[in-house]
Order: C-alpha cells, then structure tokens, then sequence
C-alpha cells in the first residue's frame, strides 16, 4: 500500500506527469521479496508457548471471534501508509532534488528499510529452530 501512496505523491509533486517512479524489474523485485518475508516472520512469531495456549484457550478468544481485524484496524493501516509514503517522498526530495534516479534509489531504499522495520515492530518473539 505504500508504493501506491508513493506514487500518488510523485505524480502529484511532478504535475500529475503519469511516470512510473519504479520501473517493473523493481516492483517484481518487491512484491516477490517482501510479500514474502511478512508471511515467514509471522511463522516464526511466538508470544506464547504452546503448552501456555493449550492450558489457556481463553486468551485467544478475541482472534477467533475475529475482532482483531475491522475498520478501525484497516485505517489504522491506511494512515500509516500515508504517513510513511509522505515522509519517504517529500525527504527524498527535499534533501535529494539533484536527479531522478537518485530520488528512485534514495524512496526504493528506504522503502525496504520500512518494510523491515514495520515487520520487525509486530513481532513480539521470535522462534527459533
């Protein structure tokens, strides 16, 4: 969702010029790579033991009434991508305004770096093998 926010933030800055910020090899690169790595990290995500949740089964009670995920949850989301996607650009641009591909470079690096550490906040504890 923040690659869209970026986006929509580029076309606006640059006079709603429709050009892409980041080319296909990028964005296959990405959504390969780091849908991925969300899916792995919550594998390995362990805030409980399991003898803990066996003996306990109230404490998931919410998560399986399904309240974890509603609309409040989902804006939630949406605004921290927005917040993330500005932040991302405008930075970029104000400190980096020499070329486009250093704007590219500078908004796709950091983009990956957000992703780990959007990833890394939800964990609570990580399991090992």
């Amino acid at each position: 969702m923040i690659i869209s926010f970026i986006q929509a933030i580029f076309t606006m800055i640059f006079f709603s010029v429709t050009i892409p910020i980041y080319n296909g090899f990028l964005i296959l690169c990405y959504s390969t790579i780091y849908t991925n790595l969300p899916v792995f990290s919550l594998v390995l995500d362990e805030d409980v033991d399991r003898d803990t949740c066996l003996k306990f089964p109230i404490l998931y009670q919410k998560l399986q009434a399904g309240r974890s995920l509603n609309f409040k949850t989902f804006l939630i989301w949406v605004w921290k991508s927005i917040y993330q996607a500005a932040v991302i650009m405008f930075l970029s641009i104000i400190l980096f305004n020499d070329s486009f591909v250093i704007i590219v470079t500078i908004t796709f690096t950091s983009l990956i770096v957000i992703e780990f550490l959007n990833v890394y906040s939800e964990l609570t504890n990580v399991n090992r093998f």
